[in-house]
């Protein structure tokens, strides 16, 4: 199996997805406008350096799964369903092209984000995505808890231990990212192809493509694909 581990927010889609969720939650009657304003919070003490990226994140999505307790689970995914055609616009055109362009090679696409597991799971559905490893909400007898069962936006090292990934016959053939957090994937792939204009620590020797707003150049990645798929039938 060839497979590409690729990351949500600011890489495929434009912003932080639980943002603009949140909003659409609180419309809906769903969440305060507390929990608005401790994001804020949260993106001001990390952007001044008062907590770090991982804090950051990891208290973000803690808060929003707190907001939620005692929810039904049937009734937030349902808002989840109506919040998708709102923010399809912010995922970055390119994206489509690039899922075509992994599929039609046989290359299976696993996100690995700190965006919100059903939202992903919505997505991986209408694009052919293999599997979704994300920020995902406890649920106990089709309640929302107010807990945070997982959160790949984190310590994303441990997917590349995941079961799936440890077959002899697995090749991690592409990472995608935008940050720091990133890293360890990107390292671990074959190429690996960084969003925006981050100058992040690579490992020496590394194939990696940087892409902008601009129209993304996938004539690269579809001739290192055939290139290695050729030479390393699966």
């Amino acid at each position: 199996m060839h497979y590409a581990l690729i990351d949500w927010d600011n890489t495929i889609h434009r912003g932080y997805t639980i943002y603009g969720l949140a909003g659409h939650l609180l419309a809906k009657g769903l969440v305060s406008p507390g929990l608005l304003h401790t994001f804020k919070e949260l993106e001001t003490l990390y952007q001044t350096k008062a907590i770090t990226y991982a804090v950051y994140t990891e208290r973000t999505c803690e808060s929003f799964a707190q907001e939620l307790a005692g929810r039904s689970a049937a009734e937030y995914r349902s808002a989840v369903q109506a919040f998708l055609p709102i923010d399809e616009p912010a995922i970055f055109e390119s994206a489509y092209p690039l899922f075509d362009l992994l599929k039609k090679y046989g290359v299976a696409i696993y996100f690995v984000s700190g965006a919100p597991f059903d939202v992903l799971e919505a997505y991986a559905e209408r694009f052919g995505i293999r599997g979704v490893f994300a920020f995902e909400l406890e649920i106990e007898n089709h309640i929302l808890t107010g807990k945070v069962v997982c959160n790949y936006g984190v310590n994303k090292d441990r997917i590349l231990h995941h079961p799936l990934f440890k077959t002899p016959h697995a090749t991690h053939l592409l990472s995608m990212g935008d940050a720091v957090a990133d890293i360890p994937l990107l390292n671990n792939s074959l190429l690996s192809i960084v969003v925006g204009e981050q100058h992040l620590a690579l490992r020496d020797g590394l194939e990696v493509m940087n892409y902008t707003e601009k129209p993304w150049n996938l004539q690269w990645l579809e001739e290192k694909i055939m290139s290695w798929t050729a030479a390393h039938p699966r």
